[in-house]
């Protein structure tokens, strides 16, 4: 079994969080808008960007692993090129839906102020 290192992941999360751009990651999401795992990476566009922007407060960690999943998906250097058909994004996919898990109820609690804040479900 694989034993999970949450320091070295934050550290990871950290150096890749350095590199995120907004516009990276909006490029990305109308790039690929067709892609099964691209309304998760819009929930933490959004998570994070109303985090930057000081609508919706988050802490320290929860932000370094978005900007990190982000950046991840956003850069053209991945494990798996993107390029590659049929399997160019499944580590892109795998770093969303890990994030995702990881934070899922930190995007509850965002959608519910979303909800609260518009009268939408988001």
């Amino acid at each position: 079994m694989v034993e999970f290192d949450k320091n070295k992941a934050l550290e990871i999360a950290k150096n890749l969080a350095s590199k995120f751009d907004v516009d990276d990651v909006k490029n990305f999401i109308e790039k690929h808008k067709d892609l099964e795992f691209i309304e998760d990476v819009k929930v933490l566009f959004a998570i994070i960007t109303d985090s930057i922007k000081g609508r919706y407060k988050i802490n320290k960690n929860t932000f370094l692993a978005i900007a990190g999943a982000l950046a991840y998906v956003a850069l053209p250097t991945d494990l798996i090129p993107d390029f590659i058909p049929g399997i160019g994004f499944i580590d892109d996919a795998f770093v969303i839906g890990w994030t995702v898990k990881s934070i899922k109820d930190e995007i509850e609690n965002y959608k519910r102020f979303i909800s609260e804040k518009t009268g939408k479900v988001k």
